[in-house]
């Protein structure tokens, strides 16, 4: 008997030890919800590094981020952790998964303050009704019967009641509609939120990683990846002052993003790089040869090679698939960053979110163009250098002079530090020109075979009412013959008068004093034989 309960409890203690080794052997499975650390944001994506402290078991550890957006670029993922001598990354892998509770959660709660809103603003809407249902009252009232005798004392305390009464119902209904108007912007940007969180199906993507560790113990998970749906645009704010001619230059970033992830107190580095994961391209032979007409092949055949060529196709694309602190510049080999100073915090609403980069001040040359042949008014414009410290990059560009908005633009070339630029400014409406034609008659000349004449005479009238002196450049031109029959000659202006350039620009640098007028004349001939039809003549 003692020797049967000898081996009944061997194989008890057997069965528990296997039993508590394969426990202790099965991998730990371990959510973490790293936070935003910094974002490097890309004209069309962004790179977001995450930071994570996590407790890892002895052994075989599995650690899931989940709830992460599915613009996630899988390929981009990075893992690092500091400990690298006690602890080994074995695996990391993107899944597709669905959205948790939490993200479920939000989208309950701006649906919630979505019906919170519009309640709002009807009942808004129903006391302005009502208020404007009093005013009318108010306004066909008859406050004395027709027999009855009033003194002017009563008429004029009526008076004062009623406007009294009107103004403050018009008080009272500006105030409701200020309040429906703060209303409908939250709206707005709630039906936007809710839009980018329902989009995504509730798909979303989860990051597993699997890690050993030698040792129960405290790591730091850094975590980095790619996403798309968010990037930036440069914008630039020109503010001019005429009476100095300083010019106060601001660059923005517009920053948007519709990731499914607010950007909270994060560091941000804005670059003009763009990430690409394709192979660069690589030039091949050009091979010429003697035409070779290609052999017949049956319908069916041709069926087959159009198949096999979509799915090698099809393959070759799955195989491709603010504070005062100033903004530091960073130069890289093919590109440059901006630091932005302080923390930043950009929702997930795809609205765009201006970041001062950098500002700069320089003092212009202003003065004004025309071109009467295609406007009458008169632009000023400012002539400088770029006074930023880095390239002023294709955008929008603001220009306010003396605070005033006067023009929206757009600069579609890049600008390097202290290359010249030229600033629209707005029209002048001191200034008037205007372009008329005084003469156009035809002759003709020659014995035997009759030549057409045909001369032309502009005048050009130009009207300042400024009350200073001004610089004025005028633009204009005459026809430049590209045929030898047809002969240009220019009477007026002469060289010494204007600059003429050889395709027939005419360029005259003037200086208005204060209500000047002043008259240019064109004049020029065309000759050509008679039975010669031209074109491009007016």
């Amino acid at each position: 008997m003692n020797k049967n309960f000898f081996l009944a409890a061997i194989l008890i203690f057997s069965f528990v030890f296997v039993f508590f080794n394969n426990v202790w052997a099965f991998p730990a499975e371990i959510e973490s919800v790293p936070k935003i650390q910094s974002i490097v944001l890309y004209p069309d994506s962004a790179m977001i590094k995450k930071e994570a402290g996590i407790a890892v078991k002895k052994g075989e550890n599995i650690i899931r981020i989940s709830g992460l957006t599915t613009a996630l670029t899988n390929e981009s993922v990075q893992v690092n952790i500091k400990e690298k001598a006690a602890v080994r990354i074995s695996e990391v892998k993107v899944e597709k998964t669905y959205l948790q509770k939490t993200v479920q959660d939000k989208i309950q709660k701006l649906q919630s303050r979505l019906d919170s809103i519009n309640e709002l603003i009807n009942a808004n809407q129903n006391e302005i009704s009502a208020i404007n249902s009093s005013t009318e009252f108010l306004k066909k009232t008859v406050p004395f019967p027709q027999n009855q005798k009033v003194t002017q004392t009563e008429v004029e305390s009526h008076a004062k009641f009623i406007e009294k009464s009107l103004s403050g119902n018009y008080e009272r209904v500006a105030k409701l509609e200020n309040k429906i108007k703060k209303f409908l912007e939250e709206k707005r940007a709630v039906e936007n939120e809710l839009k980018n969180l329902s989009s995504s199906r509730d798909e979303s993507k989860t990051i597993v990683i699997n890690l050993l560790s030698n040792a129960e113990r405290e790591i730091n998970l850094g975590l980095s990846y790619i996403v798309a749906k968010a990037g930036w645009s440069p914008q630039y704010d020109v503010r001019a002052d005429s009476a100095t001619g300083k010019i106060d230059i601001a660059c923005f970033a517009t920053v948007t993003q519709s990731t499914g992830e607010d950007w909270k107190n994060a560091n941000m580095e804005i670059s003009t790089a763009r990430p690409s994961y394709g192979p660069s391209p690589e030039l091949s032979a050009w091979y010429i040869d003697i035409y070779k007409p290609k052999p017949v092949v049956y319908k069916y055949k041709k069926a087959i090679e159009g198949e096999d060529l979509m799915m090698r196709e099809k393959a070759m694309e799955v195989a491709q698939e603010q504070q005062f602190e100033e903004t530091k510049i960073k130069t890289e080999a093919t590109s440059f960053s901006f630091i932005i100073p302080g923390k930043v915090n950009i929702p997930s609403d795809n609205q765009p979110h201006r970041i001062l980069i950098a500002a700069s001040s320089k003092e212009a040359k202003l003065d004004y163009y025309a071109v009467p042949k295609l406007s009458r008014h008169a632009y000023l414009r400012a002539d400088l250098k770029n006074p930023l410290p880095f390239p002023i990059l294709s955008g929008q560009m603001n220009m306010f002079l003396d605070e005033r908005f006067v023009n929206k633009t757009y600069v579609d070339k890049q600008i390097l530090p202290d290359d010249d630029m030229s600033l629209p400014l707005g029209i002048d409406e001191g200034i008037k020109i205007e372009k008329k034609l005084l003469k156009k008659f035809t002759e003709y000349s020659g014995v035997f075979s009759k030549d057409t004449q045909i001369n032309y005479e502009y005048a050009i009238d130009i009207v300042s009412s400024k009350d200073k002196e001004v610089n004025i450049n005028i633009s204009d031109n005459f026809p430049v013959s590209r045929n030898e029959q047809i002969r240009v000659t220019l009477n007026s202006p002469k060289k010494e008068d204007a600059k003429i350039s050889d395709d027939g620009i005419i360029t005259w640098d003037l200086r208005l004093k204060p209500n000047e007028r002043k008259t240019l004349k064109i004049k020029f001939r065309v000759e050509h034989p008679k039975d010669l039809r031209i074109t491009g003549l007016e």
